[in-house]
């Protein structure tokens, strides 16, 4: 009994299932039928009931997927075909439309990840290959597609979807003669197939043959009247050719077989902007309003098609907010045409979304670079938002398009000024515009001659410009600026006046006013004018650069500083701002912030030498060597080919010790220009320097076989010497230096040196007695021959010498000559001592020489302790010299303060030194 009753039970149970699961392949197979009827709405509805009975039904969630992706809820669609295929679904069935549905939301490398890690059917493959290369597209990676469709082809030389894909694609790409091959292979295959008599339309058309193509896509209608893409197809041919009516009724038959199409609406908005009918144009707008308003959020929400209508109808109507809103949705859902593209950008810009607008443009990057137009709004943006390298990347397929035309050429120049590329400008300028006399190239040019400091040639341009636009405020004020930089100051100011009678609140006239103002050293005039422009315009970089200007040339220091931080806040990559500031910084020792500034600076310009020679300069003041030679190798990859910039490079290396790159940087010099005897002289100096001398030796003689002898060579040998301890054989070559130059004097200076320290000092005053007796102007070496005299306490010979120096007014060092004689004069008469030396004092006020004479006179006249105070200012100074240390031991030994004499000296080591007095501190050492 209870086995039958068990019996009976899985009987009613296993008829409820059989019920429930005819129930549900009923109304599964009722969704399919209607889906492929075209009633997407239906299949819609019965899926939605199936899903919420049994939401594991995975053809059900499969057919799903496919429906939220033709009503463009992308994201909705991933998560249930990936539901279906993570339970199991068949690739097949499932990477078709998920590798759409990715495209659709930018997820490009989930597309080719579907491509290269599965194994799919034929017909799967060839579905997602063809999603493939249209990422590839979006990315403009147009060859990788090109790449992707030719392999394809090898396996699938027959596929009509593939070859057509392939070809449109080499249409695009200008690689007509390749599509034209490639299509030969359609026509073979099927030459009335409609989507390939559409892309031998559109090659017929890239040929310049509009009226052949219009033929062709008459014929592809012909044979697909009710394909909604000949039928587009047919329609835009006849748009172009101007019959307008045919298309109209065309469009009308459309609409009358897909009520609402959009492509149709979108078209037959385009005929309406070409025949320019208002009267029509306002009935559509009518219809599709009062179509509109009947719809609810929900059902608006439900059919993304009528995003592009209500887009449309806002945008025709000057709603520019509906219009940005609707056909973001649309676009976002959908691709774009040009025509969506450029309706919803100009909506955007109408409404201030200047990124978002360029983000837009950026995304339908393929689409951008066939409409010029559109091509330079995009690059004219990216450069208003400071990323003109998206510009850059442009660059090569808009060439490719349109090299040779105007309009082209104006955005290049502009790209290659805003990323200051001004060769390149320049060349432009010069050469494809030299003959232009449009307004956008007069503007280019001024600006390139600004940037290069040719203010005449500049102000020429503005004038023309002016001439042409007189009334244009913005020129009135470019015209201003140039004639201020011309030092034009009185026509500047007539101009400023009348811009400002016109326009009290103009920024650029203020601006204008405040630098006329500068540039005459009226600086509290200067401050009141661009104070008025920043309290009308607190943004402008221009003016917060000026104002720093101005407070930094009236020692207000912090408040340059406060508008510099303004400046570089209100544009990132404002170079001026950030330049000054980072003067100011190094100025006031204030390194780390100096750094920052040199590191954004940087961010700027990454192949600025001068900026990794300013870091370089930070680091090596910060003790951060390592870091100071990596700038410094930065340098030397920008000027490697440079060799007379390498040398220069070789110096700030030595300075910063960075020994080895210096020693490459004066081989890559020599490497580079084998027959200069420059860069072997300076690296033979180095290796002196650093002790190399076995090297230099080398060096050098190579230079002699090399460039014959001379006085360079001389001198250094003479140098080579004296590192060696040779000071004799040293100064006999710089003597040989002399003889085969006369007016050399860098060796003449070294020869001194060595003489001033006793080293054949008779020797250089014969040589310079007969140099100055042939020559009587020659007041250097008659300075120098005196203060050898000086030096052999001769004063018998040096005063005269000295005082007949004072009488030329072309002496240089009158100053030192002033201090000898009041030495000399010490001795025999304070007061005229006193009296050169106080006429020295106002010519090198802040000379440690020149204060060690007042002080020594002082002390030698008994004033002991005003003599000390003046000798301590002098030490401050130069805490080195000898003289100053044996003058305030004299002193304080005067005073009674041995000890503290006796200590100075030691802790000089003054004795060990070479000086005039040395006999005389020796002496007094002994005292003490």
């Amino acid at each position: 009994m209870r086995s039958r009753l068990k019996g009976c039970l899985l009987g009613v149970m296993l008829a409820s299932h059989t019920v429930v699961f005819a129930d549900e392949a009923q109304s599964y197979d009722d969704a399919l039928t209607s889906f492929v009827q075209g009633d997407v709405q239906a299949s819609y509805l019965v899926l939605k009931q199936v899903l919420r009975d049994n939401p594991d039904h995975l053809p059900s969630k499969l057919l799903m997927g496919r429906i939220l992706l033709i009503d463009g809820y992308v994201g909705e669609a991933i998560d249930e075909l990936e539901e279906v295929l993570l339970a199991g679904g068949d690739e097949d069935l499932v990477m078709p439309p998920l590798s759409r549905a990715y495209l659709f939301a930018g997820m490009y490398n989930k597309v080719f990840s579907i491509l290269n890690r599965h194994t799919l059917s034929d017909d799967a493959r060839l579905s997602v290959t063809l999603v493939a290369g249209t990422a590839h597209i979006r990315l403009n990676e147009r060859d990788a597609a090109v790449r992707l469709y030719t392999r394809t082809l090898k396996d699938f030389p027959d596929s009509l979807a593939l070859l057509n894909a392939q070809t449109n694609l080499l249409i695009d790409l200008q690689r007509l003669d390749a599509a034209q091959q490639i299509l030969d292979k359609s026509l073979q295959l099927d030459p009335k197939a409609p989507f390939t008599l559409l892309a031998k339309g559109k090659l017929v058309a890239a040929k310049g043959k509009t009226k052949q193509s219009l033929e062709i896509f008459r014929e592809a209608y012909a044979i697909a009247p009710e394909n909604p893409a000949t039928m587009r197809a047919y329609a835009g041919a006849l748009a172009e050719a101007g019959e307008y009516d045919h298309a109209n009724k065309l469009i009308a038959d459309i609409e009358a077989q897909t009520p609402g199409d959009v492509q149709n609406q979108l078209l037959k908005a385009r005929i309406l902007a070409l025949t320019q009918n208002q009267l029509a144009a306002d009935k559509i707008l009518r219809e599709l309003t009062e179509r509109l308003s009947l719809l609810t959020d929900e059902q608006l929400n439900e059919q993304i098609e009528l995003s592009l209508i209500a887009g449309i109808v806002a945008y025709l109507n000057k709603n520019y907010d509906m219009a940005s809103t609707e056909l973001n949705r649309y676009i976002g859902k959908r691709d774009a045409t040009p025509e969506q593209l450029g309706m919803l950008t100009d909506a955007m810009l109408r409404t201030g979304a200047y990124k978002d607008a360029a983000k837009l443009l950026e995304k339908n990057e393929e689409l951008v670079v066939k409409n010029l137009n559109l091509a330079q709004l995009n690059c004219e943006l990216f450069m208003l938002l400071k990323r003109p390298f998206k510009c850059e990347q442009l660059l090569p397929e808009l060439t490719r398009r349109y090299q040779g035309e105007e309009q082209f050429a104006v955005l290049q120049a502009k790209l290659f000024l805003n990323t200051r590329k001004l060769a390149a400008a320049n060349e432009i300028l010069r050469n494809e515009l030299a003959d232009s006399d449009n307004e956008e190239v007069l503007k280019l040019k001024i600006a390139l001659l600004t940037d290069r400091r040719d203010f005449a040639s500049a102000l020429t341009l503005a004038q023309q410009l002016l001439t042409r636009f007189a009334d244009n405020i913005d020129y009135q004020a470019i015209t201003a600026d140039l004639l201020i930089r011309n030092n034009k100051l009185d026509e500047a100011t007539v101009l400023v006046n009348t811009i400002l009678e016109d326009e009290p609140g103009s920024v650029p006239g203020l601006v204008a006013r405040s630098r006329i103002q500068y540039y005459k050293g009226n600086y509290p005039a200067a401050r009141r004018a661009i104070d008025d422009a920043l309290k009308m315009d607190k943004t402008s970089v221009a003016a917060r650069v000026l104002a720093a200007q101005i407070y930094l040339a009236s020692d207000m220091t912090e408040s340059a500083i406060e508008h510099l931080v303004a400046a570089k806040t209100l544009d990132k990559k404002d170079l001026r701002s950030r330049e000054l500031l980072l003067n100011i910084y190094r100025k006031e020792g204030n390194n780390k912030a100096a750094l920052s500034e040199a590191n954004a600076l940087l961010a700027i310009d990454r192949l600025s030498p001068d900026y990794h020679l300013q870091k370089a300069a930070i680091l090596n003041e910060l003790k951060d060597a390592e870091g100071a030679k990596t700038q410094l190798n930065m340098v030397y990859a920008l000027w490697a080919k440079e060799p007379h910039k390498l040398m220069s490079l070789a110096r700030f290396q030595r300075r910063a010790k960075d020994f080895e790159g210096a020693m490459k940087s004066y081989e890559t010099a020599i490497r580079l220009v084998p027959s200069e005897p420059l860069p072997y002289m300076d690296m033979a100096a180095f290796q002196i320097k650093q002790e190399l001398l076995n090297q230099a030796q080398l060096t050098i003689e190579e230079i002699t076989q090399r460039f014959g002898p001379s006085a360079d060579v001389s001198m250094l040998y003479g140098d080579l010497a004296v590192a060696r301890g040779s000071l004799a054989a040293g100064f006999d070559f710089y003597l040989q230096a002399l003889q085969q130059d006369s007016a050399f004097t860098t060796p003449l200076l070294k020869a001194f040196t060595l003489a001033k320290d006793g080293v054949k000092r008779q020797a250089l005053i014969t040589y310079l007695s007969r140099v100055t007796a042939s020559n009587p102007d020659n007041l250097f070496g008659q300075n120098l021959l005196a203060d050898l005299h000086y030096l052999n306490n001769d004063y018998t010979k040096a005063t005269p010498m000295y005082e007949a120096l004072l009488t030329s007014d072309k002496l240089t060092r009158r100053a030192f000559v002033l201090n000898n004689l009041a030495n000399i004069y010490s001795l025999t008469s304070p007061l005229k001592a006193m009296a050169l030396i106080e006429e020295a004092l106002a010519l090198e006020p802040r000379s440690a020489a020149l204060l060690d004479t007042k002080g020594w006179i002082l002390a030698l006249d008994n004033d002991y302790l005003g003599g000390l105070g003046v000798l301590r200012q002098a030490y401050i100074l130069d805490a080195s010299d000898p003289s100053v240390q044996y003058h305030i031991a004299y002193t304080l030994a005067k005073l009674d303060r041995q000890q503290e004499a006796r200590e100075l000296l030691e802790e000089h080591d003054t004795l060990a030194k070479q000086f005039r007095e040395k006999s005389d501190a020796q002496k007094l050492a002994q005292a003490l």
